[in-house]
């Protein structure tokens, strides 16, 4: 998943017991979803896309989340992005796209936007088949990994009832059970304006999940300019907005990541207004370009843990549109 991951688990186990499952489970979730494996079923479905195609259960639980994600984010959350990424130069691993050294070159196809009033996606879960438009093309990378996180917690908790733990998969987070009986988990978030660690802000959390969006990690030089991944689905270019981090608090972490997405897509004020009125048991730390940092807090009163060294420029509340 071209990234780092973590995990660490409070057992009457030894880690040892567990390494092979989790090692399992994030292979053949890559195995699975990866579009920049040719062997991939992702691979498969964007190849025959225009046919009806059967599907493994998991990737029709992934379509179908990405359905529902398409509808309560009004189309800004799309799978099919996958010709702009590769248009805009992101058509390997982001490991070996250039560091700087040589600028990616930027396709002079034409491409046009997606239609935000629907997915072009005939999913027939019952069935588990699927029948994409001819000319659609999609990316999974913006839900899989959330996703894979979250049901390896679930199976460590349900089937090896590990009673504490953390699964950290660059950025997308869920704990539970806390660090021991007495202490929380830790979980820093980085100020993307600054490099040292006294600048992070600290959530101490027992139970919950924590996504993080970035439109500067995952960006890469080309003919036109500098890029990133976040691809905004009403342009099919990457996003323009000031957000330049999202950090997204909650019960689950699909939906967390799937947010810290739409945020940094859509800025500010239509990012927040969306956020506000589709979320309730949600929080997020929003950086935008000129330093600010934004926190809007939950719609419910409820609290996922205590935040250390969090001194917001602006503040938003069930009460407030602004601070």
């Amino acid at each position: 998943m071209n990234t780092q991951i973590q995990v660490l688990l409070a057992s009457e186990y030894e880690i040892s017991r567990f390494e092979t499952e989790i090692i399992s489970h994030f292979k053949s979730a890559e195995e699975r979803f990866s579009r920049f494996l040719p062997t991939s079923e992702c691979s498969r479905l964007n190849q025959q896309a225009g046919s009806r195609c059967m599907v493994s259960k998991e990737m029709a639980a992934v379509l179908e989340l990405s359905r529902h994600y398409f509808e309560i984010t009004e189309g800004v959350f799309n799978i099919s992005i996958l010709p702009a990424l590769e248009r805009y130069g992101y058509q390997r691993t982001f490991e070996t796209l250039s560091n700087g050294d040589v600028s990616v070159e930027v396709s002079t196809d034409p491409i046009s936007s997606t239609q935000m009033d629907c997915l072009q996606m005939d999913l027939d879960t019952a069935m588990q088949s699927v029948q994409m438009t001819a000319k659609q093309q999609m990316d999974l990378g913006g839900i899989v990994k959330s996703w894979t996180v979250q049901g390896l917690a679930a199976s460590l908790r349900r089937e090896w009832h590990v009673q504490s733990g953390i699964v950290n998969a660059g950025g997308d987070v869920e704990v539970w059970g806390g660090a021991s009986d007495e202490e929380p988990w830790v979980i820093a978030i980085a100020n993307p304006h600054r490099t040292e660690p006294s600048d992070e802000v600290l959530l101490l959390m027992v139970d919950g999940a924590v996504a993080t969006s970035n439109t500067q990690r995952r960006s890469w030089e080309t003919s036109e300019g500098r890029m990133h991944h976040l691809i905004d689905p009403r342009t099919m270019k990457p996003s323009s907005s000031s957000v330049i981090q999202c950090s997204v608090v909650g019960d689950h972490l699909v939906d967390c990541e799937i947010w810290a997405k739409v945020v940094c897509i859509l800025g500010i004020e239509e990012g927040l207004s969306l956020f506000r009125r589709s979320t309730q048991r949600m929080e997020a730390l929003i950086y935008t370009e000129d330093g600010s940092l934004h926190h809007v807090k939950p719609t419910t009163n409820v609290s996922f843990g205590q935040w250390m060294g969090l001194e917001a420029d602006f503040i938003y509340d069930s009460n407030e549109k602004g601070g």
